[in-house]
């Protein structure tokens, strides 16, 4: 009768964890979710982006200063 008993407590925890689990997963991958998760990362990605094109333009000015330079040609 207690081992019985026992078996029951530990068959009903593992089940309470299982459903808990099986929650939290099906909340993690809701439509929702994942499409907030998107938009995060296009967010993030179009900032990465902008930045490196902004970096870029200001290498390019710099360079482009030297080249003036080392040409003898005014610089704008």
């Amino acid at each position: 009768m207690f081992w019985g008993l026992v078996g029951v407590g530990i068959g009903a925890v593992v089940g309470v964890a299982v459903v808990r689990w099986a929650q939290k997963t099906k909340e993690k991958y809701s439509a929702s979710n994942i499409a907030r998760e998107a938009g995060s990362v296009a967010t993030e990605f179009s900032e990465r982006v902008r930045r490196a094109v902004d970096i870029g333009r200001q290498e390019m000015a710099e360079r482009e200063i030297e080249l003036r330079k080392e040409r003898g040609l005014p610089t704008a």
